[in-house]
């Protein structure tokens, strides 16, 4: 915690004036000047550390505003689809074999970033297939979205899955043509095994070790994490944030993906709400599933789907039951946040958040939106009114944009605007919903930039933004999506030193370059928690 003066950069302040200076001095986990590397250099004394920063970008620590860590890091224990030597069905059995001979008979197998319009046969693997892998374990594929997967037989009768199984409220189990579960388990019919498939609390407390330090090397500071698997989930991310384990500062939303409202109701039974904590861990919004996958497609819309004239998406709660979960959570003092992506279900938490703010007036609520994918132009000045906060993802556009086009038609052309968003005065955030998407900032930077599909289509000329808002996306205004903008999100005197090095000069790259720029160095609090090079940083 010693002092340290960071000299000669290129210091972005994401300040109010957007300021870019040379130089910081940071002393007790705080910043206590910023000005011109000469300014700084007068706080020198004889114990001062000095880091010559050599015209590399200083900036505020990248704050990630929705993010599931948990289940990211359990995911890198596991089978990556995305894996570049994953190309087709027969390469992902054979790796579910490897993973399945190196865990103990009983365990799960599971798979994680699965997409069919990647694998050479264009669709998921049948039950068939995955009980040739082994005869010893469940097996689970899970789609990037998260919102699907495909089982074993073991996986199906761990969950009492058979041919007389009704489909759950909100789910669909797929079939073959004679009835028979075919594996696909779509939406809550996959949350509902999802969850008996949850992680020991020792895989957690590893899956979350892995997942900051990962975190770290990106430039991650403080993380919105967007829940798992419940009440023991959530617990386990405070203990891990108060103890160490996890580096970053967290704010965690209090919801699951299976069952969220029976985890809203215990925590409404208690003495706490958003906001309770400290530095280290703090209690966020409330939080519910109103419809489904973006790249699904699943998503509730008012209009149907451009690939499916019959198709209008999936939704989990009537409007009487979110206003009955989420009215009282207003009135105790909760943030509440649901899951939103179509315009349909946009429409519906926005009723709710309006009939709670006229029932029970309350200044700066900052509810927001989780995602916020299909949004109109009167939802917008809505979100506006009523001082909303969306989370938009224009990461995905990099992974599943061409499918946004297909499936979406011209309405892909603004999702997750983030240029109308910030053109009037609505301060989303930039999020990748990882493991949804690539979580490395510099990916989603770039994405909000240029909007580009794999296929070099631009999707939204109108709604790519400026760099300098890029960086505030992640930054000051994921801060204030917290309430913690006064702590952190920009370099200014008396916040936290929650800072991160880039290799080289982020404002004089070429978009495209920025996809190749690196973290140097990641601070917390003063405290470096990653360091990519070896060699002396000090001058």
């Amino acid at each position: 915690m010693a002092k340290e003066l960071l000299i000669n950069g290129e210091v972005i302040t994401v300040n109010a004036n957007d300021e870019i200076v040379e130089a910081v001095a940071i002393e007790n986990g705080k910043i206590t000047a910023v000005g011109t590397t000469k300014e700084i250099l007068q706080l020198q004394d004889e114990e001062t550390r000095v880091t010559d920063l050599a015209e590399r970008t200083l900036m505020p620590g990248i704050i990630e505003s929705h993010i599931h860590t948990t289940m990211y890091g359990a995911n890198v224990l596991a089978v990556s689809c995305k894996d570049p030597e994953i190309r087709t069905l027969a390469a992902l059995l054979q790796k579910l074999k490897q993973h399945a001979s190196t865990i103990p008979a009983g365990q799960w197998v599971r798979a994680w970033g699965f997409n069919e319009t990647s694998i050479e046969e264009g669709r998921f693997p049948t039950r068939e297939e995955l009980d040739l892998v082994t005869d010893q374990h469940p097996v689970m594929v899970i789609r990037a979205c998260g919102h699907l997967s495909a089982v074993n037989s073991e996986g199906l009768a761990i969950g009492g899955i058979t041919r007389n199984t009704q489909n759950p409220e909100g789910g669909e189990i797929g079939r073959r043509a004679d009835g028979e579960p075919d594996g696909r388990l779509i939406e809550t019919a996959h949350m509902e095994l999802y969850q008996l498939a949850a992680h020991t609390r020792d895989e957690m407390r590893e899956a979350h070790r892995v997942a900051s330090a990962h975190f770290a090397e990106k430039g991650i500071t403080s993380i919105h994490d967007a829940t798992g698997y419940g009440l023991q989930n959530i617990e386990a991310l405070r203990e891990d944030a108060m103890s160490g384990v996890i580096a970053q500062r967290v704010y965690a939303m209090v919801g699951a993906l299976n069952k969220p409202e029976e985890v809203v109701r215990h925590y409404m039974q208690l003495d706490i709400c958003t906001g309770e904590g400290d530095e280290h861990f703090k209690y966020g919004p409330v939080k519910m599933f109103l419809d489904g996958s973006s790249s699904g497609p699943t998503v509730w819309t008012t209009a149907p789907y451009t690939s499916d004239s019959g198709n209008y998406g999936i939704h989990y709660l009537a409007q009487e039951e979110l206003d009955a979960l989420f009215i009282p959570a207003h009135e105790k003092g909760w943030q509440v946040t649901a899951h939103a992506q179509g315009d349909a279900a946009i429409d519906q938490l926005l009723n709710t958040i309006e009939k709670a703010l006229q029932l029970h007036p309350r200044e700066d609520a900052r509810h927001r939106i989780e995602h916020a994918g299909l949004v109109r132009e009167d939802q917008l000045q809505r979100m506006k009114a009523l001082g909303v906060i969306p989370t938009p993802n224009p990461t995905f556009f990099s992974e599943y944009g061409d499918g946004y086009v297909t499936n979406y038609g011209d309405r892909a052309q603004r999702m997750y605007p983030l240029a109308s968003y910030y053109r009037n005065g609505i301060p989303a955030t930039i999020t990748a919903d990882c493991p949804v998407a690539d979580f490395n900032p510099m990916r989603g930077i770039h994405s909000a930039m240029t909007r580009k599909a794999p296929s070099g289509q631009v999707i939204g000329e109108d709604e790519q933004i400026r760099l300098l808002q890029a960086i505030r996306g992640y930054t000051l205004h994921a801060a204030n999506a917290s309430f913690s903008e006064k702590e952190t999100g920009s370099i200014e005197v008396g916040k936290f030193a929650d800072l991160v090095i880039l290799d080289r000069s982020i404002l004089s790259a070429e978009v495209d370059e920025i996809l190749g720029i690196k973290t140097d160095r990641t601070i917390i609090g003063g405290e470096t928690v990653y360091l990519r090079s070896k060699e002396p940083v000090n001058v």
